[in-house]
């Protein structure tokens, strides 16, 4: 997992990112959580041919088994002296044995090498989502996959920021290659605000006052209670009429109309003038946000997935893409010599 930020303002787009990256597999822990295997419909545990207990598919979970620091998850998607384009990714760390920075670099090289000029930064975003999309085939063997199991491939997904000699403002797009999903942000007015991807409960809790995860459960949860209450209003109210020797016809059913529940997740979304931010102040609230989802890491139970290195990069318009203070490799370790 990472935890990837956009912000643009009416001066820059600020992208940032950490820089783990961990190896996940898909297991089954089945003395967890009440067991994971397999009951028929009158809840006894199945067993195969051979006596074994049989694993629920439901049950399967990723689990992180490696971690590892220095991933370059920002780069350059293209850049000549009017159009700039970056971007951060999240999801699967390689395709085909070459890293997602790796993949970019050879989309900017063969780009270069052709001579193709981009006009657009979403000229760029879709082209190189077509690139991603057939090195992500070929990894999946999509080709040659059952039809029902596409649908569970890992995802690599990125948001794509910048400026194009033909775009009156900056543009910000998330993609997902797994879904071959292209969608703009920040398509009101100003242009500006801010976005999200990876793992990114402790930002959205921050900006948004609560997290997706947290959404989804309450709304299972409310529309699970209110389906209950409805057929124990219709059931009292039938019990009622029956009471008071009101005559039923045989085969008669009451439906409580569905009520669609809007509960007001929006209204506690931190106010920030996004489009008057300076360049600074905007760098500054990407590495607090990527730091904030870091540092919660530390604390969480299981394997930290987010954290190392904090990357920042500005996009400009008639600049190039810079990273901010990006170390260098180095060699400390140079033996036990004394000479001078």
């Amino acid at each position: 997992m990472t935890i990837n930020i956009a912000i643009a303002t009416y001066d820059a787009i600020v992208l940032g990112c950490d820089s783990l990256s961990s190896q996940v597999e898909q297991a089954i822990l089945p003395f967890r959580n009440g067991g994971g295997f397999a009951r028929d419909a009158d809840g006894n545990e199945l067993v195969d041919a051979t006596g074994h207990k049989v694993i629920s598919a439901a049950e399967l979970r990723p689990y992180v088994t490696n971690v590892f620091g220095g991933a370059q998850k920002m780069f350059c998607l293209y850049e000549d002296e009017d159009t700039s384009v970056a971007a951060v990714t999240a999801g699967m760390a390689t395709l085909c044995g070459v890293t997602i920075a790796g993949i970019a670099n050879r989309f900017k090289k063969k780009n270069n090498g052709e001579g193709t000029v981009f006009r657009t930064a979403q000229a760029v975003a879709e082209a190189f989502l077509a690139h991603v999309r057939q090195e992500w085939e070929t990894e999946v063997e999509y080709a040659t996959a059952p039809e029902e199991l596409r649908p569970y491939f890992p995802d690599v997904q990125f948001i794509v920021g910048g400026y194009g000699a033909d775009d009156a403002t900056s543009k910000v797009f998330k993609l997902s290659v797994r879904s071959s999903v292209l969608e703009e942000q920040f398509t009101w007015k100003s242009r500006s605000g801010t976005c999200f991807a990876g793992q990114s409960d402790f930002v959205e809790r921050l900006l948004v006052g609560v997290d997706g995860r947290l959404v989804g459960q309450v709304n299972l949860t409310v529309g699970q209670l209110m389906a209950t209450r409805t057929q124990a209003v219709a059931q009292a109210f039938t019990d009622q009429l029956r009471a008071a020797d009101v005559q039923i016809p045989d085969g008669f059913s009451f439906a409580m109309p569905d009520f669609p529940i809007e509960l007001p997740w929006g209204e506690s979304v931190v106010s920030i003038d996004f489009g008057n931010l300076p360049a600074q102040y905007a760098v500054d609230l990407a590495e607090l946000l990527v730091n904030l989802q870091s540092g919660m890491q530390r604390f969480a139970s299981g394997v930290a997935t987010v954290g190392g290195r904090t990357h920042i990069g500005v996009l400009k318009r008639g600049e190039k893409f810079a990273m901010l203070n990006e170390p260098k490799l180095i060699h400390s370790h140079t033996g036990y010599s004394h000479d001078l």
